[in-house]
C-alpha cells in the first residue's frame, strides 16, 4: 500500500501537467469522452444515487472532509507520511475528477458548435433589450396580474424539476450537442444550502455522484434558472458561460409560460447590466420601462445575497476563480455572465 501511495504521489505533478497542456477544443474530448464515456458514466452515477431522496454527493464530501482530517493530522505523526497521504488523496481525487466529469472542460466550446464568432455590438444589445423589455411586461402582467406584483414561484422543488427535464427535447435540434435522452433525474435539495449561501453559490454537480445540488435557500425566482444550470452541467457542459446559455435556451423553448419568463427575466438582468458600463443614460431610461414588480424582484434577489456577503463569500469566489482558470477558463468568476454575448449573437445570427 506504501509503494503504491508513493506510486500515486509522483504522479500528481505530471497528470496535473499532462492534464493542463490538453487544449480547450480538443476533438479527441468531445468525440470520444464528451459525446460517448461520459454520457454512459454520468447515467449510470444518476441511476446509483438518483432514486435516493438526500443528496449522496454531500455526504461524500462531509466523509471525505472528516477523513483527511482523522488520518493525515490526527493518526498519522509522521510528516512524511502526512506528506504520502496527501499526495496520494491528491492524485485519487484529481483523477476521478477528470475521469467522472472535468475533461469536459477540454471540449469545444458551444459558440463554435453554432459558428458563433465575434463580440455583440452595442446598438445589437439596444435592440435586444428594447424588445426583451416590451416581452417580459406583458408576460409578466399574464401571470401575475398586476405590473407592480413582484414574480413568485409557486411549484414545488419536484415540479421545478419535472417540467425542466421536459425542455431538453426543445433545443436538441437547436444545439445538437445537447442530447434530449436525459435519463435518472438526480436533482436535490443540498444539505449544505446555508454554507453555500454564505459561500456565495446557488448549486453545483458532484462529479463524483453526478448530482445537481441546488441551494434551496435561494430566491424561488432565482430557483428553476439554478436547476436548468445545474443540468446542463449534468449534460457535460462545463463552461458556466455555456450552461447559463443552455438554462436559458431550455426556458424560452419551454410551453410553461413562467418558465418562459424565468428565461427573459435572467437575460434582462444580464441586459440592463451590461449596458449600464456602455451607456449609462440608455440603461437609466430603459430601467424605467421595465415594470416595477420586475424590478422589485431584482432588487431581493441582490439584497438576499448581500445579507451573506463576508469572508467566506470571499475567500470562497477566490478560491473558485483559481480553479476555473486552471481549466482554462481564463475570466474567472465573470465567466458566468458571459453569457449574455452568446444570447445576443445567437438571436440576431438566428434572426429569432
Amino acid at each position: 500500500m506504501k509503494k503504491l501511495k508513493l506510486v500515486f504521489s509522483l504522479s500528481l505533478l505530471p497528470m496535473l501537467i499532462i492534464i493542463k497542456n490538453i487544449e480547450v477544443g480538443n476533438p479527441f474530448v468531445e468525440k470520444y469522452y464528451s459525446d460517448f464515456f461520459y454520457l454512459l458514466i454520468s447515467e449510470k452515477l444518476r441511476l446509483m444515487t438518483g432514486w435516493i431522496s438526500i443528496p449522496i454527493g454531500d455526504l461524500l464530501y462531509l466523509f471525505m472532509i472528516i477523513s483527511l482530517i482523522y488520518f493525515i493530522f490526527l493518526r498519522i505523526k509522521s510528516s512524511k507520511n502526512i506528506l504520502l497521504n496527501l499526495g496520494s488523496s491528491a492524485f485519487v481525487f484529481i483523477f476521478l475528477f477528470y475521469v467522472l466529469w472535468g475533461f469536459n472542460y477540454k471540449r469545444i466550446p458551444i459558440k463554435d458548435h453554432l459558428e458563433i464568432s465575434g463580440d455583440f455590438e452595442k446598438n445589437e444589445l439596444i435592440t435586444f433589450t428594447e424588445n426583451l423589455i416590451d416581452t417580459i411586461n406583458k408576460k409578466h402582467v399574464f401571470l401575475f396580474k398586476n405590473d407592480s406584483i413582484r414574480p413568485i414561484n409557486e411549484y414545488s422543488f419536484k415540479h421545478n424539476v419535472e417540467i425542466s427535464k421536459n425542455n431538453l427535447n426543445k433545443i436538441e435540434e437547436k444545439i445538437p450537442i445537447i442530447k434530449s435522452d436525459y435519463k435518472n433525474v438526480s436533482v436535490k435539495k443540498s444539505l449544505f444550502s446555508l454554507p453555500l449561501t454564505y459561500m456565495g453559490f446557488s448549486g453545483y454537480i458532484n462529479p463524483f455522484t453526478n448530482e445537481a445540488n441546488i441551494n434551496y435557500k435561494i430566491p424561488s425566482t432565482s430557483l428553476i434558472f439554478v436547476i436548468n444550470h445545474e443540468i446542463a452541467h449534468q449534460l457535460g457542459i462545463a463552461s458556466e458561460k455555456d450552461a447559463n446559455f443552455i438554462s436559458y435556451l431550455m426556458l424560452i423553448s419551454s410551453e410553461d409560460e413562467y418558465l418562459k419568463y424565468c428565461g427573459q427575466s435572467y437575460a434582462l438582468r444580464l441586459c440592463l447590466n451590461e449596458l449600464s458600463k456602455l451607456d449609462y443614460e440608455k440603461y437609466k431610461y430603459l430601467l424605467q420601462r421595465v415594470n416595477k414588480g420586475i424590478i422589485k424582484d431584482y432588487v431581493e434577489i441582490n439584497k438576499f445575497w448581500k445579507n451573506y456577503e463576508g469572508k467566506i463569500e470571499e475567500v470562497s469566489k477566490k478560491s473558485y476563480e483559481i480553479y476555473l482558470k486552471h481549466n482554462n477558463i481564463q475570466s474567472g468568476i465573470k465567466n458566468y455572465n458571459e453569457s449574455i454575448s452568446l444570447i445576443l449573437k445567437y438571436k440576431f445570427q438566428a434572426n429569432e
